[in-house]
């Protein structure tokens, strides 16, 4: 495996690594030295840890029911890597593979490679491209794919981010959306609900203000809960503000949610430098498609068809306090 450094005229900083196109640091100047807001682990122990951390996932990120797609009389048994359910298409996927570097200059990195047909027991060859590029003060990642055969896809970044290094729980939040969704006890949807109590987050408030004072909380941990976006024109998705109010990120995207996961099941995954990493040191902002989907209509329809192409750009927008 390979990791690459990109940097652009406004000082951002990122690194890449070709195993699972995984994100390794994102840093920028922040009064006068540089902070990187990513978690990453040594390149040697991406392989073994469990977290998904920084990597993209997919073919289908987040949750199938049952491991299971039915479509048109036809049925295909998943790789059941979480009990019953299929996790970020199964548990040999995008993560955990080498993928081809495709153009490589300063500020942007492509990357390619493809989920076969019968992987993991999707249908179809799948063929991915992303690109990585630095922006002024934003990290754009796009995504794009192909099939030959009917496939549900759902790509997504699983970077962890923490602003400033403390507890995230510690940061401030706001996510433009009205409506959540529910989980049962195999973290599958329950249905839309509107946002209430410490799921509403349409205005900025701390990240574990009424922490596990909610019954959906509790089952999770914490968040691990996909959200319907609705933002404003021109308005961000998410936004993410360090616990030293020194450094605020934006998120604007193209996809319909955004799965806040803050990190409930980080305990012991290794950290880059030695150590561990430990519950809450990281969040993730999860662009994507709904859980499930695939099997229920009312939550979307993420099939790919042949002749179509998958389409998906998050921006994720760093800036410092003045």
């Amino acid at each position: 495996m390979k990791e690459f450094h990109l940097q652009n005229d406004a000082g951002l900083r990122l690194g890449v690594l070709d195993f699972g196109a995984t994100l390794t640091a994102l840093e920028l100047p922040v009064d006068g030295h540089y902070r990187n807001v990513l978690l990453a682990c040594e390149p040697t122990d991406y392989p073994g840890q469990n977290a998904y951390l920084g990597a993209i996932v997919g073919r289908f990120a987040n949750r199938i029911g049952g491991a299971r797609l039915t479509r048109d009389g036809q049925h295909w048994s998943l790789d059941a890597n979480e009990g019953t359910t299929c996790l970020h298409g199964g548990s040999q996927s995008l993560h955990n593979r080498e993928w081809q570097v495709s153009e490589l200059a300063g500020d942007r990195i492509r990357l390619h490679t493809r989920l076969a047909d019968g992987e993991q027991g999707f249908p179809g060859n799948l063929d991915v491209n992303l690109e990585y590029r630095l922006e002024q003060q934003d990290l754009v990642i796009e995504l794009t794919a192909t099939t030959d055969a009917p496939t549900p896809v759902n790509l997504t970044s699983h970077a962890y981010f923490n602003l400033d290094g403390g507890d995230v729980r510690e940061h401030s939040i706001s996510i433009a959306a009205d409506h959540y969704l529910p989980i049962d006890e195999h973290s599958l949807p329950l249905g839309k609900a509107e946002v209430t109590g410490p799921f509403d987050l349409r205005q900025r408030r701390l990240v574990g203000e009424e922490w596990l004072s909610h019954p959906q909380q509790i089952g999770a941990c914490g968040y691990d809960h996909c959200f319907l976006l609705n933002p404003l024109p021109g308005q961000a998705a998410v936004t993410l503000v360090s616990g030293d109010e020194r450094l605020r990120m934006e998120m604007y995207t193209d996809q319909p949610g955004v799965q806040l996961y803050t990190g409930n099941w980080l305990a012991g995954t290794p950290a880059r430098g030695g150590g561990e990493w430990q519950n809450h040191q990281g969040l993730c902002l999860e662009a994507q498609q709904l859980p499930d989907s695939p099997n229920r209509p009312e939550l979307g329809d993420p099939w790919l068809q042949p002749g179509e192409t998958y389409r998906h750009v998050t921006r994720y927008r760093l800036i410092p306090a003045r």
